[in-house]
C-alpha cells in the first residue's frame, strides 16, 4: 500500500517520520527527492537536493521523477505486506513557478490509496527554517509561505478528486511532536487494518 506524505519545508515532516519509524517494523520510507537526486548527480551534475529545483528544466524533473516512480512500484512489488511511505512534496518552488512535486506520472502509475499533509503556524516553520543550517532553504515571509502552503493544499486537493484518494492534514507544532506522532501513528494503524 502507497501513501504520500507531504509538507512545507520546515514543517517537521522528516523528524515526524524518524520518530514513527522507529515503533513501526511495517513501514518503509522512501524519499522521493532522494531517489531523484541518485540519477540527478549522475546525469546533470547536481550536488545536493535543494539545488535540483533551482537548476533543472521541468523536463528534467518530469524524467526524474517519472524514474523515481519506476523504483518505488518496485519496491511496493517487493514489499505487498508493508505500508509504503513516499515523503515528497506536493509542489516544488523553482525560478520558473511552482512545479507539482506530485506529478500525473505518480498518479497513473502508482496505487495511491491516500495523501497525508503536514504542516503547522507559518511562524513556526520561518524558525525552523532559520535554525536548520543542514538545508538549502529559501528565507521567506509569511505572504509568500502561505502562498506555498495554498499551492500545496491546491496540489493535493486536485490529486485527491483526481484518483478519489483521501487527504488527511495533521499539525506538527513546536513542542507537540509526540501529539503529531500519535496521530499518524493511528492514521497508519487505520489503514493496515483497512487493507
Amino acid at each position: 500500500m502507497i501513501l504520500v506524505i507531504t509538507g512545507l519545508p520546515g514543517a517537521g515532516k522528516t523528524t515526524l517520520l524518524n520518530e514513527v519509524s522507529k515503533n513501526n517494523g511495517d513501514l518503509i520510507i522512501i524519499s522521493f527527492g532522494s531517489l531523484m537526486l541518485e540519477v540527478a548527480q549522475k546525469e546533470f551534475g547536481i550536488q545536493h537536493r535543494d539545488e535540483m529545483r533551482k537548476k533543472l528544466t521541468a523536463e528534467q524533473i518530469e524524467y526524474l521523477q517519472e524514474l523515481a516512480v519506476d523504483r518505488i512500484n518496485e519496491i511496493e512489488k517487493e514489499n505487498p505486506d508493508k505500508i509504503i511511505l513516499v515523503d515528497t512534496h506536493a509542489s516544488v518552488k523553482t525560478p520558473y513557478g511552482f512545479m507539482p512535486g506530485i506529478h500525473d506520472i505518480m498518479l497513473q502509475k502508482m496505487k495511491i490509496k491516500g495523501f497525508i499533509y503536514i504542516t503547522t503556524d507559518h511562524e513556526e516553520i520561518l524558525e525552523r527554517r532559520r535554525r536548520d543550517a543542514s538545508r538549502y532553504r529559501d528565507l521567506e515571509d509569511i505572504l509568500h509561505l502561505r502562498l506555498h502552503d495554498n499551492m500545496n493544499l491546491a496540489v493535493l486537493t486536485a490529486c485527491s478528486i483526481r484518483i478519489g484518494s483521501p487527504v488527511k492534514i495533521i499539525l506538527n507544532r513546536e513542542g507537540k511532536l509526540q501529539e503529531a506522532v500519535k496521530e499518524l501513528e493511528e492514521l497508519l494503524n487505520a489503514w493496515k487494518q483497512s487493507s
